[in-house]
């Protein structure tokens, strides 16, 4: 124990550990079968115990340091599973401990170098345990030799023997540099590690200032004052950085100061200890720069950008100063020089188109798909190196970039500096190759993936284009297959309907025909009219161009207000019930197409139940129009109209036909298969559907679908036909018709009533009639369809210029009224009836009638309809 106390070197020891470990308590004990003894102590954590304290050996670590003559480093105690529950630390409270043995020259066990702390501290840096093992062996040695002069004269000779001893500890770490300063950084010890790694010996660096072996950008910024001063703040200054070495070289250290203390605790000055950390930094920066490689060769769109990255940082790291990047034609002819660094601008252009054998080794890689390494390329004789070595040459790596089946290019490295690669760089440059060639590889493939997409993108295109042109076809043959089925359906009831005109005008045409043949003849002539009037109002049914005259009723009061008209219509034999609601269901669509749709679907069920059974009319209000015929569903809002008969239902395979025109199951001249056709044509055109569901030999229900009016919209009504009165004859009325014989009628048919008339061919005419006089015309009736300016565009202007005269509109069909409605003028369905004409004059001049709206009047028709006018009517 006293030995101990009586090397010099022992407190800057202890001072020493505890700074670079930051632990509070260290001490060098001896150790014996069954005590621990302290021999010098460093506390600052009141530990409590002086040099000569004693520990119970059982209750410490140290006896299994003893017995395996091994360190123990535990930095954290709660974290390691093998001391965690250690009596030791929960015996004196420590948290973390490191010790290591002093095992004398001869190989006897001393005792350990040891500190402890009731804090977790980081004990795992790599300068740490050598430093402990270090200090473990000087202390060994100086106790040795204090041994072997215990008889000498310990005044004078044992400080001799300690410095002797202190330096031959501190020669011994050569693979450390330990360094002493004054307080101003000049250099007072040099060891033999430090000759070793940085050059220098001692004799050259006593005096000279510490900052000689730091880089001159870390002098630029006052490194090494910045570590003296860490150093006396916080106990020690750490750096991981380059540093020079004699010969101008650099190399990573990894190093730490601390202050040198005497025994009275004043600092002296500084040791800094430094360890070569190059070829672990090396390989640390070559792990990096392969990572890189990796990262971006195997997934880049452009590695001719991440070959140029990577090479341009990892020569210093690599050792290489000059890169060749070739890339080669198809058949391997001729080598492009893709990318390189190092090189200069005359070889490059040379380089710029070569063939293989003017560039003998890199043409012999790419001729033997092989790589090749080349070291003392100065020395070699092999011909093939002659313009490597006229060119400064002295080690050679050359790769092949390939895959299984072609070969890219060739990447090469070049040192001037170096006659051979480490084993490292020459890994690096052969997995940098296999990066790029797999890189390359992914690239090629992936433009073959794309030139096969767009190859299938476009079969695909013209598949479809011949498919859309087989549907188009299709579809071209299904309408004109459609068109004729519709022409010779109507071409068949029309021939049927001029067979009766033309055999009763040629029957009146007898001059000895008697005159109630005559009557009946031309009632015939009437009456066919008539139905050819019905018949074209239901092919405009179907086709969703009929002029509609939507007005705002309650479907629930409607159906109750026909009710006894389909009892009429479905006979006796047939049980008609509603099952209507008690709230308000109001639609706002054309209340006579409405009535005759009502009227086609209960005969269409009077017909399948052969005339006796029960039709249910059911209406439910707010509901869901579902997915009909292919159509989306839409939510909420609809009332649904539902006539359940209990016929012979429907053939599935006729439910796809039912609405067609002219389509019929029925059997000749019962019927013109026209009925449900306006039903379908009605509910498209209103905003709607019709559904039908059907079971052969139970019955069939169809369900018309109608949007529901916005809340609070006010009921329209339904004006009666006016009777004919007489109190217009005499007005002067403008006819404009472009249809020559259809103006002479209407023209003679209102002189015979006692109207003037003036007819006009076109609506520019009209114009040009009232401009010049228009106070002699009292109504103007015309056409709607005519070349020009159309009969709905002239009405508008008539309202415009001269508001107050009335306007008579006349079609037989317009788009635009299908389309837009009659914008509030009064609308005459052709054909019409000469007394039909003055009934629509009489409505409009009549001055003592109560104000209406405009309406609709049809030859088939047994009600008045009328079109919501855009504005207060101005035609009164």
């Amino acid at each position: 124990m006293a030995a101990v106390g009586r090397l010099d070197v022992v407190p800057t020891l202890l001072d020493t550990v505890c700074r670079i470990t930051g632990m509070g308590f260290a001490a060098i004990a001896r150790v014996t079968d069954d005590k621990w003894i302290a021999c010098s102590v460093r506390d600052e954590i009141n530990f409590g115990l002086q040099p000569g304290g004693e520990l119970k050996l059982e209750t410490t670590i140290c006896h299994e340091i003893r017995q395996h003559r091994q360190a123990v480093v535990i930095p954290d105690v709660d974290a390691d599973p093998a001391y965690a529950a250690h009596h030791t630390p929960a015996i004196y409270g420590l948290k973390s401990y490191i010790s290591v043995p002093i095992v004398l020259p001869e190989g006897r066990f001393f005792g350990t170098l040891c500190a402890i702390d009731p804090s977790p501290h980081d004990l795992a840096r790599p300068e740490i345990l050598p430093t402990f093992e270090m200090f473990a062996r000087l202390i060994a040695l100086q106790l040795d030799q204090a041994e072997q002069a215990s008889a000498r004269n310990e005044a004078g000779r044992a400080m001799r023997d300690s410095e002797v001893l202190h330096r031959q500890i501190l020669d011994s770490a050569t693979d450390f540099a330990i360094i002493a300063t004054d307080l101003d950084g000049r250099v007072t010890r040099w060891n033999a590690g430090a000759e070793n790694i940085l050059g220098w010996t001692e004799r050259e660096m006593m005096g000279e200032p510490v900052d000689r072996f730091f880089t001159p950008e870390d002098r630029a910024v006052g490194r090494p004052q910045t570590e003296m001063r860490l150093a006396l703040e916080h106990g020690h200054g750490n750096d991981e950085r380059w540093h020079l070495r004699a010969d101008g070289t650099r190399f990573w250290a990894q190093g730490e100061m601390t202050p040198l203390r005497r025994s009275d605790d004043k600092v002296v000055g500084f040791v800094k200890v430094l360890r070569d950390r190059t070829a672990e930094r090396l390989r640390e920066q070559r792990l990096d720069l392969l990572a890189r490689a990796s990262a971006g060769l195997l997934s880049s769109d452009d590695p001719d950008r991440v070959l140029r990255d990577i090479l341009s940082s990892g020569a210093e790291t690599l050792g290489y100063d000059q890169s060749y990047s070739y890339l080669l034609n198809n058949d391997c002819t001729r080598m492009r020089l893709l990318q390189s660094m190092g090189v200069e601008e005359e070889v490059r252009n040379w380089l710029a188109d070569a063939c293989p054998a003017d560039v003998p080794l890199c043409g012999f890689v790419a001729e033997s798909r092989e790589p090749l390494i080349l070291d003392h390329v100065q020395q070699s004789a092999d011909p093939r190196t002659i313009i490597s070595r006229h060119r400064g040459t002295r080690a050679y790596a050359g790769f092949p970039v390939q895959s299984e089946e072609k070969l890219y290019g060739v990447i090469s490295f070049v040192s001037t500096v170096h006659d051979r690669f480490e084993n490292e760089a020459i890994s690096f440059f052969e997995s940098f190759a296999r990066f790029l060639s797999i890189g390359r590889e992914r690239l090629d493939r992936e433009a073959a993936l794309s030139d096969l997409a767009m190859t299938l993108e476009r079969r695909v295109e013209e598949r479809t284009r011949d498919l859309l042109a087989s549907e188009e076809a299709l579809r071209h043959a299904q309408r004109m297959d459609a068109i004729g089925q519709l022409t010779g359906g109507v071409a068949h009831d029309f021939n049927n309907l001029l067979t009766v005109i033309r055999g009763s005008v040629d029957l009146l045409r007898r001059p000895d025909l008697p005159q109630d043949r005559r009557t009946r003849y031309i009632e015939a002539i009437g009456d066919t009219a008539d139905r050819a009037t019905k018949l074209t109002s239901q092919l405009l049914a179907f086709s969703r161009r009929q002029t509609l005259h939507p007005t705002a009723f309650d479907v629930a009061e409607r159906l109750r207000g026909v009710a006894e008209m389909l009892d009429t219509v479905t006979g006796a034999r047939v049980a008609v019930t509603l099952d209507l609601p008690d709230e308000v269901c109001v639609v706002r669509a054309d209340v006579g197409q409405f009535e005759t749709a009502l009227v086609n679907m209960a005969v269409n069920a009077k017909d399948a139940m052969g005339g006796e059974g029960e039709l249910r009319i059911r209406l439910v209000c707010g509901v869901r129009k579902p997915t009909i015929r292919g159509h989306a569903a839409v939510d909420g809002g609809f009332a649904a109209v539902s006539l359940t008969d209990t016929g012979a239902g429907i053939a599935p395979a006729d439910i796809a036909r039912i609405f067609e025109p002219f389509f019929t199951t029925k059997e000749v001249g019962k019927g013109t298969g026209l009925g449900l056709s306006q039903v379908f044509g009605f509910a498209k055109q209103s905003g709607g559907d019709v559904d039908v569901e059907s079971s052969p030999g139970v019955g069939t229900t169809f369900t018309l679908y109608l949007p529901e009016a916005a809340a609070g919209i006010e009921l329209g009504t339904v004006v009666p036909t006016p009777e004919r009165v007489h109190a217009t004859r005499g007005l002067s009325i403008l006819v404009v018709e472009d249809n020559q014989e259809v103006g002479r009628f209407a023209s003679e048919a209102l002189n015979d009533m006692g109207f003037r008339t003036t007819l006009v061919p076109s609506a520019e005419d009209a114009l040009e009639a009232l401009g010049t006089n228009s106070g002699t015309f009292d109504a103007v009736f015309s056409d709607v369809v005519m070349p020009g300016m159309g009969g709905l565009e002239l009405a508008k202007r008539l309202r415009k210029t001269w508001p107050h005269l009335p306007v008579v509109l006349a079609s037989g069909y317009s788009h635009v009224l299908a389309q837009e409605g009659a914008h509030g003028f009064l609308l005459l369905q052709k054909p019409y009836s000469a007394d039909q004409l003055a009934r629509a004059i009489d409505t409009l001049v009549i001055p003592d009638r109560e104000a209406a709206p405009a309406p609709t009047i049809s030859a088939s028709s047994v009600q008045v309809g009328y079109d919501e006018p855009e504005a207060a009517n101005p035609s009164r």
